[in-house]
C-alpha cells in the first residue's frame, strides 16, 4: 500500500479535438518545406545568381594580347558608357521593343477576346491548341520561312509582281524586324490573356449589359481592369522578349542597326573584348529590370484603386 501510495505516474495532457497524429508530430520541426525549398534555392544560385556575380566581375577585367587578365579597371564601363554607338543601339533596341509591346497588345487583345468570350468551347480549345504548338516550335525555323516570304523573289513579291505590283523591299528593314519580333512574342500575349478573359465572372459582362453599356463600354470598363494584372504581364513579357532577342535582328534586318545583342557579338569579335561586352550585357539586364519592377508597379498601383 505504501508503495501505491508514494507512485505518482507522469500524466501528459492533450487537448480535447487534438488528431492522434497531429499531437505526435507538433513537436516537430517543419523540415519538409525547407527540404523542398533547397534544390529550387541551389538551382537559382547555381545557374543565375553565379553566372551573374561571375558576369559584373568580368567587367571590371582587361584583355592583354587577346587574353582576359583580371583585374580591376574602370576603362570598360568609360568606354561603353560613353560610346556614341552603343547610346544608339540602346535608343534603338528601346524603340523596337516598345513598338513590338504595343503592336503586340494591340493584336493579341481582340484575339485573346474572340477566342475566351465568342468562341464555342470545342473551337476555343483548338484555338489555344494552335497558339501553343508555335510557342515550342523551333523560332529558327519560322524565322526562315518569314525569309522566303519577305524576300525579293519571295511568295509575296511574286503575287505582287503577278499583280502588277512591285517588288517591294519586304526584307531588311523595319517592318521585317517588328514581323520576326511578333512571331516570337505574340503568342505568348495572346495566350497570357486569353487566359485571363476565361477568369473574368460572366456575371459581370451580364451585369454591364444588362445596364445599357455597349461593347466597347464593357470592354473598356469591365474587361480591362478585371485583367489589368495580364495586361501587364503579357507586355513586360513581349517586351523583355524583343529586348534582348538576337535572332530577328540578325536574319530580318542584317543587323543594321544594330541592336545590344548584335552590339555585344560585335564587341566580343572585335579583340575578344569580353568586358566590354559584358558591360552591354549588365546595362540590359539593368533596363530589364527596371521594366519588370515599373510593371510591378503599375499593377500593385491598380489593385490599390
Amino acid at each position: 500500500m505504501a508503495d501505491n501510495a508514494t507512485y505518482s505516474p507522469e500524466v501528459t495532457f492533450i487537448p480535447a479535438g487534438t488528431p492522434p497524429h497531429r499531437a505526435r508530430t507538433s513537436a516537430a520541426p517543419a523540415v519538409l518545406p525547407l527540404a523542398l525549398g533547397v534544390p529550387v534555392v541551389a538551382w537559382q544560385a547555381l545557374f543565375f545568381a553565379a553566372p551573374l556575380v561571375f558576369l559584373i566581375v568580368i567587367t571590371f577585367w582587361q584583355v592583354k594580347s587577346f587574353r582576359l587578365e583580371p583585374a580591376f579597371v574602370l576603362d570598360n564601363w568609360s568606354r561603353i558608357l560613353g560610346s556614341g554607338t552603343f547610346h544608339s543601339a540602346l535608343i534603338h533596341t528601346l524603340v523596337v521593343a516598345s513598338t513590338t509591346t504595343v503592336l503586340a497588345l494591340l493584336l493579341a487583345f481582340p484575339a485573346a477576346y474572340t477566342i475566351a468570350l465568342r468562341l464555342p468551347i470545342r473551337l476555343r480549345d483548338l484555338a489555344v491548341a494552335m497558339l501553343v504548338v508555335p510557342v515550342f516550335s523551333s523560332y529558327m525555323l519560322r524565322i526562315y520561312a518569314w525569309q522566303i516570304v519577305l524576300s525579293p523573289e519571295g511568295m509575296t513579291n511574286s503575287a505582287l509582281q503577278w499583280l502588277g505590283v512591285g517588288p517591294l523591299p519586304l526584307l531588311g528593314g523595319g517592318f521585317s524586324l517588328q514581323i520576326g519580333l511578333l512571331t516570337l512574342t505574340l503568342p505568348i500575349a495572346v495566350l497570357i490573356i486569353t487566359f485571363a478573359l476565361s477568369g473574368v465572372d460572366p456575371t459581370l459582362i451580364e451585369a454591364a449589359e444588362n445596364m445599357g453599356y455597349r461593347r466597347s463600354r464593357v470592354i473598356a470598363h469591365v474587361l480591362v481592369p478585371s485583367v489589368r494584372p495580364a495586361l501587364t504581364l503579357a507586355a513586360t513579357t513581349t517586351f523583355l522578349l524583343a529586348f534582348g532577342d538576337y535572332v530577328s535582328p540578325l536574319f530580318m534586318t542584317g543587323s543594321r542597326p544594330p541592336t545590344l545583342s548584335i552590339l555585344i557579338v560585335d564587341t566580343v569579335k572585335s579583340g575578344s573584348q569580353w568586358p566590354r561586352a559584358s558591360v552591354i550585357g549588365v546595362a540590359m539586364l539593368v533596363v530589364l529590370a527596371g521594366v519588370f519592377g515599373l510593371g510591378r508597379w503599375f499593377v500593385s498601383r491598380g489593385m490599390k484603386r
